[in-house]
């Protein structure tokens, strides 16, 4: 299955005082797209308009300093999904580019999710 659909990306956030266009940067580089047939058949429920993904990543300045990132998935305005995990140690200590495999895990724990959901019977907007 492939679908010809894309999705509104909005970058939020801090990286202990890197520019917001690294940032950005290294969380379009750690963005997954739905992957298996479950997941693609998800997103076409909400493919058209694009829906808009809000991707939030905040790490205080200062070595080790926990960071949290979050995802959030909405189709025409309204709130689909989200997910929110803690930066790895990793990415407590590195440059903004450590993250993109903390956001590639987020994004696929959001993609499978949400084609769980809809498996189940649940609805596309909770």
């Amino acid at each position: 299955m492939t679908v010809h659909q894309g999705i509104r990306l909005h970058v939020d956030g801090m990286y202990g005082g890197y520019p917001h266009s690294v940032l950005r940067d290294a969380v379009l580089q750690g963005v997954a797209c739905p992957s298996d047939e479950a997941e693609l058949h998800a997103f076409t429920l909400i493919a058209d308009p694009s829906p808009h993904l809000r991707i939030t990543v905040t790490r205080p300045m200062g070595q080790g300093q926990q960071g949290v990132i979050s995802a959030r998935l909405f189709f025409n305005g309204h709130f689909v999904i989200g997910e929110r995990m803690s930066l790895s140690p990793l990415a407590r200590s590195q440059s903004p580019f450590s993250v993109t495999s903390d956001i590639n895990l987020m994004m696929a724990r959001l993609w499978s999710d949400l084609a769980e959901r809809i498996s189940h019977g649940g609805p596309v907007i909770p």
